[in-house]
């Protein structure tokens, strides 16, 4: 077997090692506070929540305007890729779809994410939100043109901004929760958009004086960006030692009819082969389509109300994508009237 083809036989293989698709980072949905009817009159100071001086008159309550918030979220779910083109040092992109298939490509993300929030009406919250994934990790399996399995790491920041619809009676209460981010992965060569539908349904149940424990169930839509590029060095994308692979891509190669040899070789790019002086870890880009495995999954979660100002949450998502939000809120009422 030629150096030509066993190097860009290994390039097919390690073409399935993306570690960037751990981008389907968890945004937080707003703490579960929400106005509530049915209470006896009381006088309100505060700017916001807009028209909140005359629905304290009637009985209404709401939570202080200003909120602040921090979360730690564990998010684990499947991607499927449906189209790979790679392109090696300066060579030309490639469409490999046909000749790799994976088994599976599961995305483990760790992330801390900032919010601040105003209600500006009694019933719709706005926030915007800041992110930095402590720990991005991807397993992926190949299954074609032969069974591999590795993975990568990175880190990553991301911001953008959500608006949150919400209703209570008498303890009962429906939040509707939408955002849109952008997040920078270590090795992608731009932001990826999410966007996440987040409806629940839940109940708060007095424990004293001050406190609140409110439980929910509910959904998470979650959608990523469909496209995307990005590079990572040969290295990176294997994972472990050059001499475990290279007797799986030679049994490979040599299998393969002589005509798609001639797609395999043309990968090669100026310098881009290490048995002909070229880079001994030459650079692979890469442009892929995606989509999560399970764009839905179920959500069941408790927050307990220390007080008016001091809100702590947790909340755990199952059936589809398993995630776990562990987050505290404090609120303040920021701007008062003089009447």
């Amino acid at each position: 077997m030629s150096s030509k083809g066993r190097f860009w036989a290994k390039v097919l293989g390690t073409s399935a090692l993306f570690g960037f698709l751990s981008v389907t980072l968890a945004r937080p949905a707003r703490a579960q506070s929400a106005p509530d009817a049915g209470n006896a009159p009381y006088k309100y100071n505060n700017v916001f929540p807009l028209w909140g001086k005359k629905l304290a008159a009637r009985g209404l309550t709401f939570p202080l305007p200003f909120g602040v918030n921090l979360n730690y979220a564990y998010v684990q779910q499947g991607v499927d890729i449906t189209g790979v083109n790679i392109a090696v040092n300066d060579g030309k992109y490639t469409d490999i779809s046909k000749i790799i298939k994976f088994d599976h490509v599961t995305s483990t993300v760790k992330v801390v994410t900032g919010r601040m929030d105003l209600w500006v009406l009694p019933f719709l919250n706005v926030y915007g939100i800041g992110s930095y994934a402590l720990e991005s990790d991807t397993d992926v399996l190949l299954s074609q043109p032969f069974p591999l399995r590795a993975g990568a790491s990175q880190t990553g920041y991301g911001g953008g901004f959500g608006v949150t619809g919400a209703f209570s009676f008498w303890g009962f209460f429906g939040v509707i929760d939408a955002n849109w981010a952008w997040t920078k992965m270590e090795k992608l060569s731009a932001p990826v958009r999410t966007t996440l539908l987040t409806p629940r349904i839940g109940k708060r149940f007095r424990l004293g004086e001050s406190v609140w424990l409110a439980s929910w169930v509910g959904a998470m839509h979650q959608k990523i960006q469909a496209d995307t590029e990005g590079s990572i060095s040969l290295q990176d994308a294997i994972g472990a030692p050059e001499g475990s692979f290279d007797s799986k891509v030679a049994r490979w190669y040599n299998s393969l009819p002589q005509s798609e040899r001639g797609n395999v070789s043309n990968l090669a790019g100026p310098g881009g082969l290490p048995g002909a002086g070229g880079s001994p870890d030459p650079t692979i880009h890469y442009k892929l389509d995606k989509a999560l495995s399970d764009p839905w999954n179920l959500l069941i979660g408790s927050e307990i109300d220390l007080h008016k100002r001091v809100q702590m949450r947790m909340e755990f998502g199952f059936i589809g994508r398993t995630q776990l939000i562990m987050g505290i809120n404090y609120r303040f009422g920021g701007i008062f009237t003089t009447d």
